[in-house]
């Protein structure tokens, strides 16, 4: 019997931790291992503009005007966030992998 392949495309959400702080409506997003971005909420800001930011980005690659953005709540940042990944993961070969890895200190 064979082991269930694994997806390599799959990303997670996490709260995130700054020196073992944990944030409320702050989450890191990580690919393989790797931070691709941040959704947050973003308190103080006024009534009428969206209370959540979401940015997408790898490091050592440019980060483009549709790499980040505003969003009405977690769910819809989560949505806007997913279209910029699939934009950016079509041109990231093996070695901007790689090169990311090495910059995150985590290969």
């Amino acid at each position: 019997m064979r082991a269930p392949k694994l997806d390599n495309e799959t990303i997670a959400i996490h709260v995130t931790k700054i020196g073992g702080q944990s944030y409320p409506d702050d989450y890191t997003v990580i690919w393989r291992g790797l931070p691709i971005g941040r959704i947050r909420k973003s308190p103080g800001l006024p009534a009428h503009i969206d209370q959540w930011w979401w940015g997408c980005n790898v490091y050592g690659q440019p980060s483009l005007s549709g790499d980040s953005g505003q969003g009405t709540d977690l769910e819809d940042c989560k949505a806007k966030f997913k279209i910029a990944w699939t934009r950016i993961r079509a041109r990231l070969t093996d070695r901007n992998i790689a090169k990311a890895h090495e910059m995150n200190g985590a290969g």
